[in-house]
């Protein structure tokens, strides 16, 4: 068993695109729970259930991609990596927002949200590896 866990641990910590699988789903996992809570338990409306949820899973999304999954560790980076990160945020934000609520009109708004998710994902770690949590200043050209 000891055996087994160094090796997946290993395995893990050599590999950005498994750690940002488990971040992103881990994530996930807390932003859909957080928005089941907010919508169904305290009868938040859609919107405003789906933004807190979301905000709230990024905090912990950013901390774990910036210093786990990519290890982006340099003081001198973090505000570079803050703004990015919070560039594609505003765009990703503003795309679940619309997505769940308007397929939510129609579908099941859990179902929405995971249709939200998927789709991101096309774009976010690419953009994540290649232009925000990198250890030096991306160039250009």
């Amino acid at each position: 068993m000891i055996e087994k866990t160094k090796g997946l641990t290993l395995f893990l910590y050599q590999h950005h695109f498994v750690r940002y699988v488990f971040v992103g789903g881990s994530t996930f996992v807390l932003d859909f729970a957080l928005l089941v809570f907010l919508h169904q338990v305290i009868d938040l409306s859609l919107p405003i259930a789906t933004s807190v949820a979301y905000w709230v899973s990024i905090i912990y999304n950013f901390v774990l991609n910036r210093y786990w999954t990519f290890s982006a560790w340099e003081r001198e980076s973090l505000r570079r990596h803050i703004t990015a990160y919070l560039l594609l945020l505003a765009f990703n934000y503003l795309f679940a927002v619309i997505v769940v609520s308007t397929l939510g009109l129609v579908i099941y708004y859990g179902l929405a949200k995971v249709i939200a998710v998927a789709t991101q994902i096309i774009w976010t770690y690419p953009i994540y590896k290649r232009y925000i949590f990198t250890k030096t200043p991306p160039t250009t050209g």
